[in-house]
């Protein structure tokens, strides 16, 4: 995809932070003006970096458009119902199914590439798959924000007569825009991510035991490892994020227990896009049996992977990398063919004792 792109950079002292490139690679100056207050203000970098993901998707459906909104702003104009209302639009869909293969800077040149013809014809005849309503929601109210926030940028540097139409304007805009923002039910219960049954839990327990015939795995650390994952993320509860920002020395040596921390921006981290941990920190009490598969896992299969010696994080690659997000995203696929769809912390965690019956004989 070419255009405007929403890049994450990581400065010297382990601190992530994220950038709105235009065509050809430069920031866009208003964007990482409006990134830096979240910056400040302690967001954490994948907060960021949604937001910056917004901004991209908004740029690039102007650029569509033709319209340079920084110079339409500079001119003492502020966007039209339409162009909101496109805004709007684009806001309830995944940006993979919204087709920019031609996009360029605005007023660029009409001639494109018959690839991206045939790109784009692929887009129109898939199906376009809309995002929920929070998603869309908190697009719509980035936006609104931003927009706002750059025609005051803007709107200080205009002489009287043209900042006060632009303020007005604005206004106007978007209080409509805003009401187009949808309601959030805290209450909305259908097509809620639901817990794995007790049947669903042993089956996919029983399919990716380190001896299982069935196990998608072949290598035996994989395994092991990939194993003791969802053995984890059953008997926790715990999110994605919290178990891959999970340190050896946050378990408890001495009772079955292990600290979930926040590491926002930790210099040791390796991984571009770091794992982290959403909540506050908390303790968590595991059965004595989980403990022990926790420690067999470190003692007799971590412990083979020399180049993991290195990194504090308990769950490693095969290289001895800390796992990133994207591989561990991969084997939860691998490991739930034919089950509903897995996901970390869902709601209440299954430290129950048929769980623990699983981590007999195994490793």
């Amino acid at each position: 995809m070419t255009g405007f792109i929403a890049k994450r950079v990581q400065f010297r002292n382990g601190e992530r932070h994220s950038i709105l490139s235009r065509p050809g690679g430069l920031p866009v100056h208003e964007a990482t003006l409006y990134l830096a207050k979240y910056r400040k203000r302690g967001r954490a970098a994948n907060t960021i970096h949604a937001v910056c993901m917004v901004l991209a998707l908004l740029y690039r459906e102007l650029a569509k458009a033709g319209v340079d909104l920084l110079q339409r702003l500079q001119h003492g104009q502020f966007l039209t119902v339409p162009e909101l209302n496109r805004l709007a639009d684009a806001a309830q869909y995944r940006v993979d199914d919204l087709s920019y293969e031609d996009l360029g800077e605005p007023g660029s040149s009409n001639v494109i590439d018959i690839k991206r013809i045939r790109m784009r014809r692929k887009t129109i005849v898939s199906e376009v798959m809309p995002v929920t309503v929070a998603s869309q929601a908190s697009r719509l109210r980035y936006m609104a924000d931003y927009v706002e926030f750059l025609a005051m940028y803007v709107g200080a540097t205009l002489p009287a007569p043209l900042r006060k139409e632009l303020a007005f304007e604005s206004a106007q805009a978007l209080k409509a825009f805003r009401a187009q923002v949808p309601p959030v039910s805290k209450r909305a219960k259908l097509g809620a991510r639901e817990g794995l049954s007790k049947e669903d839990q042993d089956r996919l327990l029983r399919v990716i035991h380190p001896d299982s015939l069935v196990n998608p795995w072949k290598r035996g650390f994989v395994r092991q490892r990939n194993w003791l994952i969802v053995v984890l993320l059953l008997a926790t509860g715990m999110r994605r994020g919290e178990l891959l920002g999970l340190q050896i020395g946050d378990l408890d040596q001495r009772l079955p227990k292990l600290r979930i921390l926040r590491r926002a921006d930790a210099g040791e981290d390796p991984r571009r896009i770091q794992p982290n941990t959403k909540t506050s920190d908390r303790e968590v009490e595991l059965r004595s049996a989980i403990m022990r598969a926790v420690w067999n896992y470190i003692n007799h299969h971590r412990k083979k992977i020399r180049a993991a010696r290195k990194y504090p994080q308990l769950i490693v690659a095969d290289d001895g990398q800390p796992l990133s997000l994207k591989e561990h995203r991969q084997d939860i696929r691998a490991a739930s063919g034919g089950l509903p769809r897995l996901s970390g912390y869902v709601d209440k965690p299954c430290n129950a004792p048929h769980l623990e019956r699983t981590l007999l004989g195994a490793g």
